[in-house]
């Protein structure tokens, strides 16, 4: 227990011996001291104080030869830092300055990867996720022999797929709800845009069901012809799913339609 206080000492000492080193670089007037600091604490992992002394150095060499260096690194320290929109745009900033410096297939593709985690959960607006499929699209666009491009696609295939999770979760909502044509509507667009969809199967039953939903409870007039659609869904699912854990109740579905037509064709005949 007596090593206790000693070691606390020596580790107190040590802190503020690095914290006296950090401030004389900070103030210190040569920016070659600074920059070979900053690669100092940057390989330390000490993201936030080599970001400090990056950000001094950006007007000491802005035109120079450095400059390049000066940007990519400060826009991996904020990305070290998670600050990813800071990131994200020094990246861009450093591939507009310089297309064809050292670093600029890399930093393109940083710029994509860092809008990629500013993505938010599907339930939350999808603006930035929209943003980053584009930034990955232009990525693979401009260098599409790139050791990075099987990595966008991984990327792309993880946004698209939150995308449709969205929009199932949506369509799905309008038939929780009994909004049963605007269900079909959305059920059969979910289907359209994203047809590799997991949920495919259940969507495709899901639009079966709400037609027959919507023609039970429309008025006279319109029930035959939406009965009808029904059949036609029935038909395209039975085709497509043989062996659905759906198919007992789309069997029933289709029974029950066949006979609500039935029952309006004998009354037509009779009014006839």
């Amino acid at each position: 227990m007596r090593f206790i206080k000693p070691l606390v000492y020596i580790l107190i000492l040590s802190v503020l011996a690095g914290c006296g080193k950090y401030q004389k670089v900070l103030k210190n007037p040569d920016p070659n001291k600074k920059l070979e600091m900053a690669q100092y604490y940057y390989n330390k992992k000490d993201y936030y104080r080599a970001s400090t002394l990056f950000e001094q150095l950006q007007d000491n060499f802005t035109g120079t030869a450095m400059a390049e260096k000066v940007i990519f690194y400060s826009a991996y320290c904020n990305f070290g830092l998670r600050n990813y929109p800071l990131s994200g745009y020094q990246f861009k900033s450093y591939f507009e300055n310089f297309p064809t410096g050292q670093w600029a297939e890399e930093s393109l593709y940083m710029n994509a990867y860092c809008q990629f985690l500013e993505s938010q959960n599907y339930y939350l607006d999808q603006t930035d996720t929209h943003k980053a499929s584009e930034a990955l699209k232009l990525f693979v666009s401009v260098y599409p022999e790139s050791k990075y491009v099987s990595e966008c696609n991984l990327l792309l295939d993880k946004l698209r797929e939150k995308l449709s999770f969205k929009a199932y979760n949506s369509a799905k909502l309008y038939y929780n709800i009994g909004e049963y044509k605007s269900a079909v509507v959305a059920l059969q667009n979910v289907i359209k845009d994203y047809p590799e969809i997991a949920q495919k199967e259940e969507l495709e039953f899901l639009t079966l069901k709400s037609q027959y939903l919507l023609a039970r409870n429309s008025i006279e007039e319109k029930q035959k012809e939406r009965f009808e659609t029904g059949i036609d869904f029935y038909t395209n699912f039975i085709a497509e799913y043989p062996k659905s854990e759906y198919t007992d109740e789309a069997n029933n579905i289709y029974s029950k339609i066949n006979t609500a037509l039935l029952k309006l064709n004998t009354k037509n005949q009779n009014k006839n």
